[in-house]
């Protein structure tokens, strides 16, 4: 999938931060110096309000209550050669301890990278399979599967069970138009989608709702930027009956929130990071058009990792023994934003602690990537109508 990204970004540094709160100003030109904790981020903006943003408040935690010096960089293209060079220049420029990178897109540069230097610590998280050395995706791996590293901890996300709360939650709320609009069908939006519409398929089932009575418009915009061509379908979609849409690819939302903006009663269900809190945090009068997000606790999972790895012993070997840890909403990982009254119809308190063990019971059931073919929903819903728009 790697190999259809073409967007370029700049190479970022961030201004240094030292523990006890304290911030350089001024740009960190100067790297040949230590840093304790060094985050290697994602695509897209730093101070996105999601992804990237909540990941690095996890090392900002734990590295500001332990005196710690952290800083982060950004690849400069959304290439394996950009990921590998800030790497290197994070080990060997400001001699880190330990590093976190965030997005399946560092597996093949970690591939490299991790073996090399062995007393330096890495946290990779949304990792998907070992490495996720299928660097093909022909199945696969390109030089036999590689060997599992004593210094690494792979962490991901069980997203299908924070979809299928957010699709259970909404149709129990008496949505019955709904729709997902997922950015990039890779795994992990893919599980996001996947669960939702298998949440909405129980909430109908449990309501004696009639077969067919949930209207999922279904489609992967092939970007995770916001465009006008997303405004222009998210605004025909609302237009034409749609009550709800989940947006899940990162600035996607900003075209969706100008789509359900332009009329009355158009809703949103958010990704990653509770949204509904983010809008209200930045002064923004939209978040109201926010039911509910399906979020990834990642400012709680990294803080975590980071300690472990600092702790050591038998608490950084529990994650590297593990191996790939995918984290749902049994370890309060993959959950949906906390409850807030003004924001449903009907849905209570109660049914919201019903339906985290709810997804809990049926984890082990929910359909993942491996189910469909490149993201494609899947057949045989008896309540949910699911139109597939290709891209």
């Amino acid at each position: 999938m790697k190999k259809f990204l073409t967007l370029a970004l700049t190479l970022l540094l961030a201004a240094s931060l030292f523990g006890c709160g304290k911030k350089d100003g001024g740009e960190n030109t100067n790297t040949d110096e230590h840093y304790d904790v060094v985050f290697l981020a994602d695509l897209g903006s730093i101070y996105d309000g999601g992804f990237n943003e909540h990941s690095f408040y996890g090392i900002k935690d734990y590295c500001e209550e332990k005196g710690l010096k952290y800083t982060y960089l950004q690849p400069a293209g959304a290439d394996d050669a950009s990921r590998t060079t800030i790497f290197e220049q994070a080990v060997n420029q400001m001699s880190a301890d330990v590093l976190v990178a965030v997005g399946y897109l560092w597996d093949a540069a970690l591939v490299e990278e991790v073996p090399k230097y062995p007393d330096v610590k890495v946290i990779f998280v949304d990792a998907d399979d070992l490495y996720n050395a299928d660097l093909d995706y022909d199945g696969e791996y390109d030089d036999g599967i590689p060997e599992h590293q004593d210094n690494l901890a792979m962490i991901t996300f069980a997203e299908q069970d924070c979809g299928y709360m957010a699709g259970y939650a909404v149709v129990k709320d008496g949505y019955r138009n709904l729709a997902f609009m997922g950015g990039m069908a890779v795994p992990a939006v893919v599980r996001f989608g996947y669960g939702f519409v298998e949440g909405a398929e129980d909430a109908a089932e449990e309501l004696g709702l009639a077969e067919g009575s949930i209207d999922m418009k279904y489609f992967y915009t092939g970007t995770f930027d916001a465009s006008p061509d997303i405004v222009t379908r998210a605004s025909e979609w609302y237009t034409s009956g749609t009550e709800i849409i989940f947006s899940c690819g990162g600035t996607i939302v900003n075209s969706i929130i100008q789509a359900a903006k332009d009329g009355e009663n158009r809703r949103i269900v958010g990704v990653d990071t509770d949204e509904y809190f983010t809008r209200a945090a930045d002064g923004a009068a939209n978040e109201p058009l926010f039911v509910t997000s399906a979020m990834k606790e990642l400012e709680t999972t990294i803080y975590n990792a980071v300690k472990a790895a600092y702790a050591g012993g038998d608490e950084w070997k529990a994650y590297t023994d593990a191996g790939l840890q995918r984290l749902g909403a049994k370890e309060g990982a993959s959950v949906i934003a906390p409850y807030r009254a003004e924001n449903w119809n009907t849905f209570t308190e109660d049914d919201y602690k019903a339906v985290v063990d709810k997804a809990i019971a049926v984890h082990d059931t929910l359909p993942t990537e491996a189910s469909g073919v490149n993201g494609a929903p899947l057949d045989g819903y008896k309540y949910v109508k699911v139109n597939y728009f290709v891209q």
